[in-house]
């Protein structure tokens, strides 16, 4: 039996390096890729353009009666006090970043940023997760809502807040002192102090 299995091995073997339409052509070699084309039309180059510089009018002074001198009017008008300093929706001394460190009963740092727009964000640094550290949670209560001043007081609505251990109540009232400080009530009525 072993001399029958030999020819049926060759012919196996034979069969194996053929298809049903016949013995296998060599494949094709890779065609070399294409040179980059060339742009339709290259780009004309044009003079520089330069522009005349722009000069404002000179601002004089002019006298007055009492001898002291008063800017005069600019070609776009008389300078006043409001164009100056145009106060917006909550103030602008108030815009800006303020930052409150740890106060009774709050053990941690309260941020608070307000905008031009009457919005603010707040953050409760209740406990915030070291740089280059994976957390659950990163430690810090988020709020934004919207602000508005009225006299001493500012009043603060939350729209937005987000959840954690450890937090205390948020103010709804902040005052601002005479130098323009904010400050929110504290432990026993105690002001916690707000600074830039």
């Amino acid at each position: 039996m072993r001399t029958s299995t030999l020819p049926l091995v060759a012919l196996l073997t034979s069969l194996a390096a053929c298809t049903g339409n016949g013995p296998r052509e060599p494949a094709p070699e890779p065609t070399p890729p294409a040179p980059p084309a060339e742009p339709a039309a290259r780009p004309t180059a044009s003079a520089p353009t330069t522009q005349a510089p722009t000069t404002q009018a000179p601002t004089t002074q002019a006298p007055t009666a009492s001898g002291s001198t008063t800017p005069a009017p600019t070609a776009s008008g008389p300078t006043t006090p409001a164009q100056a300093t145009t106060p917006a929706p909550g103030g602008d001394a108030l815009l800006g970043t303020w930052r409150s460190a740890a106060c009774a009963p709050r053990k941690y740092e309260r941020v608070l940023s307000f905008t031009k727009d009457g919005s603010f964000a707040a953050e409760d640094r209740v406990s915030p997760c070291p740089p280059r550290v994976a957390c659950v949670w990163s430690g810090i209560v988020h709020r934004k809502g919207a602000f508005k001043r009225s006299g001493d007081t500012v009043s603060l609505s939350v729209a937005e807040a987000s959840q954690g251990p450890g937090g205390q109540p948020f103010p709804t009232t902040l005052t601002v002192d005479a130098a323009g400080g904010l400050a929110e009530t504290g432990e026993n009525g105690k002001p916690c102090p707000y600074q830039r």
